[in-house]
């Protein structure tokens, strides 16, 4: 007998991974923390589980490092030392898994294992940050995430400064789609944002705090008989400490 879950599932309602770091400076040699917190619009809420996620580290020379996903005090941590001087790009990616919904509720799995089947999909999570280091660059690389956000002008940031950035799919840039920059902390708020047809928005970033960048897009023509119906996918930006 197959499981019924009326709720909605919590990456279907729009929970997503992103990537938490502290603001004090790389010390080459030593490890540099990262946690991969879960919730939505940077309020944590639960947890992903960890054995659908992978991580990995971008050196200043573009070497991607894979990293190990560990639990520490109830946070999920990753971590790297650096030792080359440059910036370095931090990213996670979650395989949230296929969600179908019938008239009896949502379930999980593909649509095969189900009748009177609605619509189903397949949720796929990507969350990156750039670590500044010495000799910071000017510009964030590509590192080809399916969806991705590219900071254009990376470093520190102060309250009213603005943040330009730019979303590509699949390597082209994505037209028309909608951003959600959100902020954590007691000020915390979050705002969508259109994205323009080159793929560019600028954001002014009005409070201090760690702020999310946030884009998800649906895809039907990536659909899989029998199984789901559009892949959906989510792509987060991180951006620590503005002051």
């Amino acid at each position: 007998m197959k499981q019924t879950n009326y709720a909605v599932p919590d990456v279907v309602r729009g929970h997503e991974i992103w990537l938490e770091h502290s603001n004090h400076p790389m010390i080459m040699g030593d490890e540099f923390e990262c946690n991969i917190a879960f919730g939505h619009n940077m309020n944590r809420d639960g947890e992903a589980q960890i054995d659908k996620i992978k991580a990995a580290v971008y050196t200043p020379q573009s070497k991607k490092v894979d990293l190990q996903v560990f639990n520490k005090n109830d946070d999920l941590i990753i971590n790297f030392k650096p030792v080359l001087k440059g910036n370095y790009t931090v990213t996670a990616e979650y395989d949230a898994g296929i969600y179908t919904v019938t008239e009896d509720g949502w379930q999980r799995g593909p649509k095969k294992n189900y009748v009177n089947v609605k619509r189903s999909g397949y949720y796929y999570q990507y969350a990156k940050a750039v670590i500044s280091g010495y000799e910071v660059e000017k510009a964030s690389p590509v590192i080809g995430q399916e969806l991705e956000i590219i900071p254009l002008n990376v470093g520190h940031y102060h309250v009213e400064d603005v943040i330009k950035l730019k979303v590509f799919y699949e390597g082209t840039p994505l037209a028309d789609g909608i951003l959600t920059a959100a902020v954590g902390g007691k000020h915390g708020k979050a705002v969508e944002l259109p994205i323009d047809k080159d793929g560019m928005i600028s954001v002014s970033l009005d409070i201090p705090g760690n702020w999310m960048f946030k884009v998800r897009h649906s895809d039907k023509s990536k659909s899989a008989e029998d199984e789901y119906d559009e892949k959906v996918i989510t792509t987060v930006f991180t951006l620590m400490g503005v002051h």
